[in-house]
């Protein structure tokens, strides 16, 4: 009964009413739009970084992650073939992949430059990377002596297909060796700083001329990303049983740059949950506080024919209560339209600073993001009420009675 009594009171001044629903709808809503776009920009950014340079985990030989970062390969892995094997049981393991990353020299004859260096199995890289192909083909296997550009790399060289570049860089022996490598394709990964230095070659070609059999990693791809650490932790059991002597890390452990982004945009949108949270508060209260002078007559007779103060604080909150309840659902709604809305229109934002590719503008919605916004409508427009509510019963039975 005492809530239907609420539900018809905050209708009684319908024009403050649908003022302060407006608000909590702008702000679930907000929240909804924001956070899902939050969401999407760390799932993208997370997945990038996984599929482009990680993985989603790393094995290497036991020694690797403290040894000089000049000479990795002196703590590389040997025979992968069992490691391999085994890892793949996995059902959640989607396929593995060997890797070397590598510096040094690449020239035209006429023009050199610094690169930064992957040694890949082609197939799997294939499987495994979200960048784009920007001209001719991917590596193949079989081949010992193709190679790969980043975009701005093959702008400074100006190469174009079939052309043959040399390779120049440091052995495991420390001593200096060249390979001659034709171009096949060139990729774009959005990464201004990355494409212009990057370079990929088979496997094969970096085995030779880096003068080793061993490989620097083998990457590790799963299925979910979800499972990540369950799965290393059964790696490293698995490791421990046989003996191997394999340490490993996780797409998180190395992933910094994605940590600082995660961590600015959580202080944003900190920020803006906190000014929504103000907003709300004060519109709430204002409403409640404006109905109770507009009846503190009506407070004095229901007082005055024996209603308890308890039941008056109970009916001003439950007002609020409705008011957060009404306001969230109808933000939940408004929040999913129109987050469905802009995905459907496909709008197309700048490149973020440091990179060379727009992105379609997206709405993740996660339940966790439509509660959580229906939670801080329903929540600060309670907490809102209570200061109002306990105003209205602490009135003086004599004095409500007789206020014009």
């Amino acid at each position: 009964m005492l809530a239907k009594i609420a539900f018809r009171n905050i209708f009684r001044n319908r024009r403050r009413s649908l003022i302060t629903l407006l608000v909590l709808v702008m702000g679930a809503t907000g929240m909804i739009l924001f956070g899902g776009y939050k969401e999407m920009n760390f799932w993208g950014l997370r997945e990038t970084t996984i599929r482009n340079r990680l993985g989603h985990l790393q094995i290497y030989r036991q020694g690797y992650l403290t040894a000089d970062s000049q000479k990795p390969l002196e703590y590389g892995l040997d025979d992968i073939g069992q490691i391999r094997t085994e890892v793949e049981k996995d059902p959640r393991v989607a396929m593995t992949a060997a890797q070397i990353t590598f510096m040094g020299l690449i020239s035209n004859g006429e023009k050199s430059e610094t690169f930064l260096g992957t040694a890949v199995e082609p197939t799997k890289d294939r499987q495994m990377r979200s960048q784009r192909l920007e001209t001719g083909r991917e590596l193949n296997d079989g081949e010992m002596d193709t190679i790969m550009l980043g975009r701005g790399l093959a702008r400074s060289m100006n190469v174009k297909l079939g052309d043959y570049l040399t390779l120049m860089t440091t052995t495991v022996t420390g001593s200096l060796n060249g390979m001659d490598f034709r171009v096949v394709g060139t990729f774009m990964t959005g990464v201004k700083e990355y494409d212009d230095r990057a370079i990929k070659v088979p496997l094969s070609g970096a085995y030779y001329l880096l003068n080793t059999k061993k490989i620097e990693k083998l990457l590790v791809m799963l299925k979910q990303t979800e499972d990540t650490e369950a799965v290393m932790a059964d790696v490293k059991l698995m490791a421990a049983s046989r003996n191997w002597p394999l340490e490993m890390r996780t797409w998180s452990d190395l992933a910094t740059f994605y940590h600082q982004v995660v961590l600015i945009f959580n202080g944003i949108f900190g920020f803006i949950g906190t000014i929504v949270f103000v907003i709300v508060v004060l519109s709430v209260a204002n409403t409640i506080m404006m109905n109770i002078f507009e009846r503190t007559r009506e407070i004095g007779t229901l007082m005055a024919i024996g209603t308890k103060r308890k039941r008056i604080w109970t009916l001003f909150l439950l007002e609020g209560a409705m008011l957060g309840l009404i306001g969230g659902i109808l933000g939940l709604i408004a929040g999913a339209i129109i987050g469905q809305l802009i995905n459907y229109a496909n709008i197309q934002l700048p490149p973020p600073p440091g990179y060379t590719a727009g992105y379609a503008l997206r709405i993740l919605l996660r339940p966790g993001i439509l509660m959580s916004s229906f939670a801080l409508s329903l929540v600060t427009a309670t907490l809102s009420s209570i200061y109002p509510a306990f105003k209205a019963s602490r009135l003086n039975i004599v004095d409500a009675l007789g206020h014009i």
